[in-house]
C-alpha cells in the first residue's frame, strides 16, 4: 500500500494529465494520392484506413487535417511506395516495397492508421455482407434485333415444356367420331374433331434465389504485417514507489523518469529513473531509526501481451543502485544514537501494465521481487539489539504517470 501522501500526489498527477485530452479526437485526413496502373485508387486507400480506426476521416475542404500524400511507383515488377506525413519540420516519410501494389496501399494505410491512433487494428475490420444475386435480371431487360425492348420473362411463370419425343404419336383417325357400325369411313356422315387438348403443365416452383458472398478482388494478397512504426517514442513522468524489506518498514516515495520507446521487432521501453524513499520513524524498542534510500534505476520492459486496444502486458528487468542511510533516534533505553550509510544495489525481474490514454498520456504499473547484491544489517550497540538485517528478496511497487512527447 502506498503511503498516503505518495498515493494522493499520483492521483493528482494522473488527473492533471488526463484532464485536458485524454482520449484522442477523430483525425481529419487531406489525401493526395498518385498511383502507378493497376493501383486501387484513393477510395480505396482512404477505406484501408477506416477500417484499422474509428479515430479517421476524410477532411473537408475548410477544415484544419493532417496532410497525407501517397506516391506509389513500379519498377522491374514491383510496386514501391512513399508516403509523407504533415508538413515542414514536423512531417514523417515511411516507404514500403511490395509484390504487388494491393500490398503496398495496404501497408501505408497502415501507417497512415497508426500515425492517427497507435492502436490502430493490425487487420482492416472485413465489411458487413449483405445478400447479392447474379441471376436477376436488369430493369428494362434485353432488346431484340429489331431494337425494340423484348418482353420481360416472368421467372415463375415459365413456359410450358417442349413434347417429349419419346411419346407415341397419335393416329390421325384415332380422334374421328365412330359411325353406327364402329368402323365409318372418314367424312362419311360425321366430320373429322380437332385432337383433344392436353391439360397445360404445372410451371416448376419458384425456388429462392441463392445468396452469394462477394467474391475477393482478384490478385489482391492478404495485407502484410510491416512494423509497428515508432510514434511518439519519449515519455516525461513521475512515479512512486514503495519497496518492501529494505528497512523494518515499508519505504515510500518516487521520483521523476524519462522513457525511451523502441522497434525492436516487439514494443520495447527503456526508462532511467530517480527515486528517493524514506520509512519515517521506526520503533525499535529501547530506540528508534529512521531509514533513507536515494537510488538510480534502469529498466528494461517489452509489451508482449495486448488483452485491449489500450492496454499492454510485459515482463521488465532492471538494475538500481545508490545508498541506504539508517539514522538512530532516542528512546527510553538509548540516549546516544548514531547514523550510518550503506551502499545499495539490486537487480529485479518485475511485471509490467501499460494503459495508453490517447496519444498523449500513459500510465503503467510495475511490480515484483528484487535481488540485493549488498545486505548489510543495522543494530543498536548497546544495548546491543538488532534493528534490521536486509533479505535476500525484497518486493517493490512503482506507479507511474507521463507525457509523450
Amino acid at each position: 500500500m502506498l503511503h498516503p501522501r505518495w498515493l494522493a500526489a499520483v492521483v493528482v498527477l494522473a488527473g492533471a494529465l488526463t484532464g485536458g485530452d485524454a482520449w484522442a479526437e477523430v483525425q481529419r485526413l487531406r489525401i493526395a494520392y498518385e498511383a502507378h496502373d493497376g493501383c486501387p485508387g484513393a477510395g480505396a486507400f482512404l477505406r484501408e484506413v477506416t477500417a484499422r480506426t474509428d479515430l479517421a476521416r476524410a477532411a473537408a475542404a475548410d477544415e484544419a487535417a493532417l496532410d497525407v500524400r501517397v506516391r506509389i511507383t513500379s519498377s522491374a515488377g514491383r510496386s514501391r511506395g512513399r508516403i509523407t506525413l504533415g508538413k515542414g519540420e514536423d512531417a514523417r516519410v515511411r516507404e514500403v516495397d511490395g509484390a504487388t501494389c494491393g500490398e503496398v496501399v495496404a501497408a501505408l494505410a497502415l501507417i497512415t492508421a497508426l500515425r492517427v491512433d497507435p492502436t490502430a487494428s493490425l487487420d482492416p475490420q472485413p465489411p458487413a455482407v449483405g445478400p447479392r444475386s447474379s441471376e436477376a435480371p436488369e430493369a428494362g431487360g434485353a432488346r431484340d434485333a429489331g431494337g425494340a425492348p423484348a418482353p420481360a420473362v416472368d421467372p415463375v411463370a415459365a413456359p410450358p415444356p417442349a413434347a417429349d419425343p419419346a411419346a407415341p404419336a397419335q393416329p390421325a383417325g384415332a380422334a374421328q367420331s365412330a359411325g353406327a357400325g364402329g368402323d365409318a369411313a372418314p367424312g362419311a356422315g360425321s366430320s373429322p374433331q380437332p385432337p383433344a387438348a392436353s391439360p397445360a403443365p404445372q410451371a416448376p416452383a419458384a425456388r429462392p434465389l441463392p445468396i452469394r458472398p462477394p467474391s475477393p478482388v482478384a490478385g489482391a494478397p492478404h495485407p502484410p504485417r510491416p512494423r509497428r512504426p515508432v510514434e511518439r517514442p519519449w515519455t516525461l513522468g513521475l512515479q512512486g514507489s514503495a519497496a518492501s524489506g529494505v528497512a523494518p518498514e515499508a519505504l515510500l516515495g518516487g521520483g521523476p523518469f524519462v522513457e525511451l520507446r523502441a522497434d525492436l521487432g516487439l514494443d520495447a521501453a527503456f526508462r532511467v529513473a530517480a527515486e528517493v524513499a524514506a520509512t519515517g520513524a521506526v520503533d525499535a524498542g529501547p530506540g528508534g531509526a529512521l531509514f533513507v534510500r536515494g537510488i538510480g534505476r534502469v529498466d528494461a520492459c517489452a509489451d508482449l501481451f495486448r488483452p485491449a486496444r489500450r492496454l499492454s502486458l510485459g515482463p521488465c528487468v532492471g538494475a538500481e543502485g545508490g545508498f541506504l542511510h539508517g539514522t538512530g533516534l532516542v528512546g527510553e533505553a538509548i540516549s546516544d544514537v548514531e547514523e550510518g550509510t550503506v551502499p545499495w544495489a539490486s537487480l529485479g525481474l518485475l511485471a509490467r501494465v501499460t494503459a495508453s490514454l490517447g496519444t498523449l498520456v500513459r500510465i503503467d504499473a510495475q511490480g515484483g521481487p528484487e535481488f540485493p547484491l549488498v545486505r548489510r544489517s543495522f543494530m543498536f550497540e548497546h544495548p546491543a539489539q538488532l534493528i534490521h538485517e536486509v533479505p535476500a528478496v525484497t518486493w517493490t511497487l512503482r506507479v507511474g504517470a507521463g507525457l509523450s512527447l
